[in-house]
Formats: C-alpha cells, sequence, structure tokens
C-alpha cells in the first residue's frame, strides 16, 4: 500500500510555493497550499510552513494554543518565516526564520529530516498495530493459518511468522496446534489482554 506524505504551507507565492516543491524529500511527498489556516491542524503532515505575514493574530493563538495543548504529541515540524510572537514554552518546537532566503539554506535539510522522523513513526505504529491484531485475530479464533493472517492483515505470511514470532518472545504463548492446523494461544489466555 502506498502511503502519501503531505506537507502543508500557508500564504507563500507561487514561486516560493515552487522552490518548497522541489525541496520534498522523496516521491510519496505531496505538497499542498491551503487558503484555510485551521487545515494546518486538521490535517496530517509532517510538516507545516507557515508566512507569518499572511496570519492574522487570532490565528496564530489559536495555533499556539493547539500546540500547548498537545504537547510533544505533535510530531509534524512546524516552520515560520517573518515575526511572530512564539511563546516561552514552544521555542524549541517551532523554527523561525525571518525571511524566505534564510528559510532556503535549510529547507531541505528541515524537510528530509521531519520526513525521515516522521516515517519512523509511522512505521512504528504500524508495526505495534499488526502485533496487537494477530494477537486479537489468535486469541479470538484459535486455529486461525499464517495464510488466513496474511491474507486479512495484508502482509507476507513471513512477516506474520516474525510478528509471531515477536509476540511469544514478548511473554504471549502462542503455539501452533497441529490438530486445528493453525495458531492459538496456550490455554486461550493472553498476557497483554489480561487473561492470567
Amino acid at each position: 500500500m502506498l502511503r502519501t506524505y503531505y506537507i502543508f504551507t500557508y500564504g507563500f507565492t507561487a514561486i516560493e510555493e515552487n522552490f518548497i516543491g522541489k525541496m520534498l524529500p522523496d516521491k510519496k511527498s505531496v505538497l499542498v497550499s491551503t487558503d484555510c489556516f485551521t487545515d494546518l491542524v486538521a490535517c496530517n503532515s509532517y510538516a507545516i510552513l507557515i508566512h507569518a505575514a499572511s496570519v492574522a493574530d487570532e490565528d496564530f493563538k489559536m495555533l499556539w494554543n493547539y500546540y500547548l495543548e498537545v504537547g510533544t504529541n505533535a510530531l509534524e515540524a512546524i516552520i515560520v518565516v517573518g515575526n511572530t510572537d512564539v511563546p516561552k514554552q514552544l521555542k524549541k518546537r517551532i523554527k523561525v526564520y525571518f525571511g524566505f532566503e534564510e528559510l532556503c539554506q535549510d529547507l531541505k535539510y528541515i524537510l528530509l529530516s521531519a520526513y525521515c522522523s516522521n516515517k519512523k513513526t509511522v512505521n512504528f505504529s504500524a508495526t505495534l498495530a499488526n502485533a496487537i491484531v494477530i494477537l486479537s485475530k489468535i486469541r479470538c479464533c484459535p486455529g486461525i493459518t499464517t495464510v488466513q493472517l496474511s491474507e486479512e492483515l495484508e502482509i507476507s505470511q513471513c512477516s506474520v511468522q516474525r510478528y509471531i514470532a515477536t509476540l511469544t518472545a514478548a511473554g504471549e504463548w502462542i503455539e501452533y496446534d497441529k490438530i486445528l492446523r493453525g495458531w492459538k494461544l496456550t490455554d486461550g489466555k493472553s498476557v497483554l489482554w489480561g487473561d492470567w
């Protein structure tokens, strides 16, 4: 499954947008220029670029309040070009450049770094979700096969077997039942679900 990674921009000129577009780290990255400021926090992205001259004070207050509330849970890189007052608690989190030319020097590195960080998080989340789904399926459907798990999760059979090995190493008592010809939990109990 092909995943798309978004960068949102607000308030830049067409020439600046074109330059930003040339700095995208890979073909999965898509640049979205929005004219609705709230899209910046409503949509999933790995980087947000804002031209401060285009933003009303009340919009910046809304943005700062959002990031103060979510804290370090927000993963995207936030870059502001132009003069703005960033709350003290967010100064390490939000990069401010006085002009677009200054940003241009660092932009490729910033976007690549944000992309790699986001991709690691997405991959870890997918891995964790797949492991939990496999455990749940084995718990609910004793005798489920590797092929069935592979088809349901749309991953390879080797990946299913690695997830099962990982779950077993983490303390789950998963075993292959020769009679059922599939996977089951020993005594039908899971450590993660607190069955013991």
